[in-house]
């Protein structure tokens, strides 16, 4: 089992974290839309959904996700 860290852009520009823990990279994709569904009560048109880390599921496993810096 493995814990991910996705960034998904909304078509609004916004960024969103979403962590999710799957078996494989597939089933975290599938996943990390499933768990935008269930946030949102109309689901917003997502621009893309990108990968940034995977890690082993262990005791002490996580993710720091710093604030957004707004664009100049």
């Amino acid at each position: 089992m493995n814990l991910y860290r996705f960034e998904a852009t909304l078509n609004d520009h916004k960024i969103v974290h979403v962590i999710v823990a799957a078996e494989n990279d597939d089933a975290a994709f599938e996943q990390v839309e499933v768990e935008l569904e269930r946030h949102f009560l109309k689901l917003p048109e997502i621009k893309d959904i990108t990968l940034y880390d995977r890690k082993e599921v262990k005791n002490g496993s996580g993710f720091v996700i710093l604030p957004q810096v707004p664009a100049v």
